[in-house]
């Protein structure tokens, strides 16, 4: 219980809703714990490098890509959610509204005041470190 509301605490800090939505019933949750379960599990190619095609006969490197493709997708409806809303909110006084960890990142993407562009691929990479953590 107290990994889930600490779960909760930490999505809604960077993608503005909590881990387990009523309406969508633990999709970052899931995928979260899926992952990082497929991320700790026993690899034979990383112990043992000649043995690494034992990992795809496991079906691990499968689940693997599969994950690593929802979670892809998943974090690219939620930053076009982000910008839908940034665009929604252009027009009311933003200083009111609560700003998440995308929210933000989107912001340093669109005024550019970063040494490097921040492309999309950019920002799911670090949401994807950061919700892992």
């Amino acid at each position: 219980m107290i990994q889930a509301v600490a779960n909760n605490i930490v999505s809604r800090c960077i993608l503005g809703r909590k881990a387990e939505e009523e309406n969508d019933p633990g999709k970052f949750g899931e995928l979260s714990r899926r992952l990082l379960v497929l991320l700790t599990a026993f690899s034979f190619g990383d112990v043992f490098p000649c043995l690494a095609w034992l990992d795809v006969v496991t079906g691990l490197i499968g689940r693997i890509n599969a994950t690593f493709k929802a979670m892809d997708s998943f974090f690219d409806q939620v930053i076009e959610e982000h910008k839908i809303s940034q665009s929604d909110d252009a027009d009311h006084d933003q200083s009111t509204e609560r700003k998440d960890f995308v929210h933000i990142l989107l912001q340093l993407q669109k005024d550019g005041i970063l040494e490097m562009d921040l492309t999309q691929n950019n920002i799911k990479a670090i949401l994807l470190v950061i919700s892992l953590f």
